[in-house]
């Protein structure tokens, strides 16, 4: 038994390690492809390192964030719940160790469903963004516990559960990366790579605003990349300057005050404890200066990671798909869109964070009408990565005003996602059954009640959710509405594959 638990961690951490698991699949398609052992050694080794240049790219990007937050919502008074997926994923996991096993080993069947049916159905996806996999798998474990299945007692239902969340996660990853892929074609000159991303309907849905707007604007837009500066701001083509301006003018609005507030003696250990530990670990200024272009860094350090697997990954995966699930696409995390319209990354960027800050007035106001029980605080990681993501999407046919209106939409949309979740009580707070298991297994986190899901496609939750209120058999109706779902694409799938056989056969009878 020991050994069994021993192997389900190390698959979970296998899969949920995207640079291991990309690398794996470049590997086998260079196999495929009967590359020399060389060529094979030197492609999977510059796809793992690429990957592992962005996530440590996004770990400096995310440390930076983390010393900014606590010193902004101090500064202005802000408290409620922040949007962060990482940080609620790592207080979700400890809080709720029973979450977190049925959310391992989801996590892993859904891969297993989702090679299936890219095999079987019409959308020829492989997800391969493991990290953000697991946290929409945790997600979905803590509904199915709300909505009745008792998987910690009860072995049919957590084989019900486990069937139910992995069965919905497996059509989640085809379909959100099919309905970005005709802008990702756009946006790369290419067919051949999809992106697989928690953000990936709010992609989709600034790639249409983008379209609208091109339609409106009748093809004459501007692009994020042909932005005429003139001769004394031409500094600002270079991308990593005006990220670094932009970046420390809202560090600035946060530090400034916050120093001055500190040295006054206003924000203290007692009342800001995390502010304060940012201010007073150094000169603040210095840490202003510092934690800014840090930020620059981050971002800088992502779009080399991006450029190294990207040229290995495509035509080594190209050949895995041929061989093993024909025309098949891999889906990689979203920093892979950003060399191709930096511009618009910034932009996106700054009209997401901007929707996210008049999204918080908005949830205050609601709150004060008792309307909702939560204010959401603009959480800094959703904005950013999914802010510039819609930027380059909306960019791609609706230019400057694309790369804003889209990701705008999609800050207000990620600033609801939390309320629901809130409301619908999938989300631990200290009132509801979520909650009270926390108490009962003594692993109160306070961190939990603070923290929650920031990307649009934790929308995919609602499914199940909303269907589990169906009074007494709503997690049965949950199960097959999802299971008869998944065996309609595969079954769609193979009916399209045998009508096509047909028609080849009579061509080539007529020719």
């Amino acid at each position: 038994m020991p050994f069994l638990f021993w192997m389900l961690n190390f698959l979970k951490a296998f899969v949920g390690t995207p640079a291991l698991l990309v690398g794996i699949f470049t590997m086998i398609g260079a196999l495929v492809l009967r590359k020399k052992a060389s060529q094979v050694v030197i492609s999977t080794f510059k796809v793992i390192v690429g990957f592992l240049i962005l996530g440590g790219g996004a770990g400096v990007l995310v440390g930076s964030l983390n010393q900014f937050q606590p010193v902004f919502q101090s500064v202005y008074s802000l408290n409620g719940i922040i949007p962060n997926n990482d940080a609620f994923a790592g207080a979700l996991s400890s809080a709720l160790p029973s979450i977190a096993t049925l959310g391992s080993i989801i996590m892993l069947v859904s891969m297993l469903l989702n090679m299936l049916l890219a095999l079987t159905s019409r959308f020829k996806y492989v997800y391969l963004s493991g990290h953000v996999l697991y946290y929409s798998s945790l997600m979905l474990a803590a509904i199915m516990y709300v909505i009745g299945f008792d998987f910690e007692n009860n072995a049919g239902d957590f084989a019900l559960a486990l069937l139910t969340s992995s069965s919905l996660m497996a059509i989640y990853m085809v379909l959100s990366p099919a309905v970005q892929q005709r802008y990702m074609k756009q946006i790369i000159g290419s067919d051949e790579i999809a992106l697989g991303h928690t953000g990936g309907f709010g992609y989709a849905l600034s790639g249409l605003i983008g379209e609208g707007i091109y339609k409106l604007k009748k093809g004459k837009v501007l692009s994020t990349e042909e932005i005429k500066f003139p001769q004394s701001l031409y500094f600002f083509r270079n991308t990593l300057v005006s990220i670094s301006i932009t970046v420390f003018v809202f560090y600035l609005a946060a530090f400034l005050p916050g120093g001055i507030l500190y040295e006054l003696g206003k924000i203290t250990q007692e009342n800001s404890p995390a502010a304060y530990g940012v201010l007073s670990s150094g000169n603040w200024v210095i840490t202003m200066f510092v934690q800014a272009f840090t930020f620059t860094a981050g971002v800088e350090i992502i779009l080399a990671g991006v450029r190294l697997f990207v040229g290995e990954l495509v035509p080594m995966y190209k050949g895995f798909s041929d061989k093993l699930i024909k025309n098949s696409k891999a889906a990689v995390d979203c920093p892979v869109v950003f060399p191709y319209a930096p511009n618009a990354v910034i932009i996106g960027f700054i009209s997401s964070f901007f929707a996210g800050i008049i999204g918080m007035f908005i949830t205050i106001g609601l709150g004060k009408a008792s309307l909702i029980p939560a204010v959401v605080l603009p959480g800094l990681v959703p904005h950013f990565f999914l802010g510039a993501t819609s930027g380059v999407f909306g960019n791609v046919k609706g230019g400057v005003i694309g790369a804003i209106v889209g990701p705008f939409v999609g800050g207000l949309i990620i600033t609801f996602i939390p309320v629901f979740f809130v409301l619908g009580n999938w989300a631990p707070t200290a009132t509801n059954q979520l909650g009270s298991l926390i108490t009962s297994n003594n692993a109160v986190n306070t961190s939990v009640a603070s923290l929650n899901w920031g990307d649009t496609d934790y929308l995919i939750g609602y499914v199940p959710g909303v269907l589990g209120l169906i009074p007494k058999a709503g997690k049965f109706v949950a199960f097959g509405v999802i299971l008869l779902t998944y065996l309609g694409l595969a079954t769609d799938g193979l009916i399209k594959k045998i009508i096509n056989r047909k028609r080849n056969k009579d061509n080539l009878a007529n020719v």
